[in-house]
């Protein structure tokens, strides 16, 4: 176990649970891994974080590939900034039309926000944790049982004083299964409307669908819209 750290990766909220984590052993196979044996994003966290015992957790989630141990960057912003978490950025993979659309909105996420950002959503793919801090704030919530459970911790956080950041010195791959990508929005609105069922309207971390984006448009003036378009038509 190194610098006290354990890897934490839910099963079953995936479609490829499997592919990236041989590929990751190769890097993380002097960590403590743990995998969830229970359904639901969320009651899949619980488990994890009860079978943890460091003082440090890395997230990660089986559709994420690495091309290096992310903890020592990830450790180094938490000590440098004395946060709780600490979030890698992500790119999108995929050969499909709209999964090179995804890539290239996490691209201009990434332009725009440079180094560092007080993380608001997305914030357990590929992050570090202080397992105590998360204890502080209680399990994650079942009725977040597709999406939306790390958004509503991260808010229980943030209440607390406990500040979790957004690095872009790691970018980690996001394989998407291309088959099951539109099927999955009916859950991820699902999930981000009973979050905002919960929330003030002073802090809104995730809107249930996203607004048209013109500088996206403008690099991509064909497909975007055609992407927007099949967005809005899968949530029908």
């Amino acid at each position: 176990m190194l610098c006290g750290c354990e890897v934490l990766t839910p099963l079953g909220g995936t479609d490829v649970p499997t592919v990236c984590m041989k590929n990751n052993l190769k890097w993380l196979g002097s960590y403590t891994w743990h995998t969830s044996t229970v359904k639901g994003v969320a009651n899949a966290r619980n488990e994890l974080l009860r079978k943890a015992t460091a003082p440090l957790v890395l997230w990660l989630d089986s559709d994420i590939a690495l091309d290096f141990d992310p903890f020592p960057v990830l450790y180094d912003v938490m000590q440098k900034f004395g946060v709780s978490g600490v979030c890698a950025g992500q790119l999108t993979v995929g050969s499909k039309w709209f999964l090179k659309v995804a890539a290239e909105m996490d691209r201009l996420e990434i332009e725009r926000h440079g180094g560092v950002k007080i993380v608001e959503s997305r914030a357990f793919q590929c992050a570090l944790y202080k397992r105590e801090d998360l204890l502080k704030v209680g399990d994650f919530n079942p009725v977040f049982d597709v999406a939306g459970e790390d958004n509503d911790v991260v808010r229980r956080m943030l209440a607390a004083g406990l500040l979790v950041l957004h690095s872009n010195r790691i970018i980690v791959k996001h394989h998407v299964n291309e088959k099951t990508y539109w099927g999955k929005f009916k859950g991820y609105h699902e999930g981000f409307r009973r979050l905002a069922a919960t929330i003030n309207v002073e802090y809104q971390p995730e809107v249930q669908g996203s607004a048209f984006d013109f500088s996206m448009f403008r690099r991509m003036p064909l497909k975007y819209p055609l992407y927007k378009l099949k967005e809005k038509l899968s949530l029908m």
